[in-house]
């Protein structure tokens, strides 16, 4: 079972839960009442849902976040870029600030 993975672990629990109840009448015949662990299991199934529905929301808010700020530092990078060129075109190209600023992108 080690080896399973995320979905297959769900449908197992999922499936034993079922499987279990349906035969809730025979086991109990035999001598063990399933009902608190399947209770137990259902709920530590639903508490593994909403995590996972959780973790799902967090890493589109996570990808969302990126997207802005790798934009943001686009637009912030592409101003910087065009300040040193306005600053160029007013000192002129050999002028000792614009070289330091051009040598800021290497």
């Amino acid at each position: 079972m080690g080896n399973l993975n995320e979905k297959e672990k769900r449908d197992f629990v999922s499936q034993t839960i079922l499987t279990v109840e349906e035969n809730a009448t025979m086991l109990t015949d035999a001598g063990f009442d399933p009902t608190n662990r399947v209770t137990q299991m259902k709920t530590e199934l639903a508490t593994a849902d909403q995590a996972e529905i959780s973790q799902q929301q967090v890493q589109a808010a996570a990808l969302d976040a990126t997207r802005v700020a790798q934009q943001t530092l686009k637009v912030a990078y592409d101003d910087a870029s065009a300040m040193i060129n306005l600053i160029e075109g007013l000192l002129g190209k050999d002028n000792s600030l614009v070289h330091k600023l051009r040598q800021l992108r290497k």
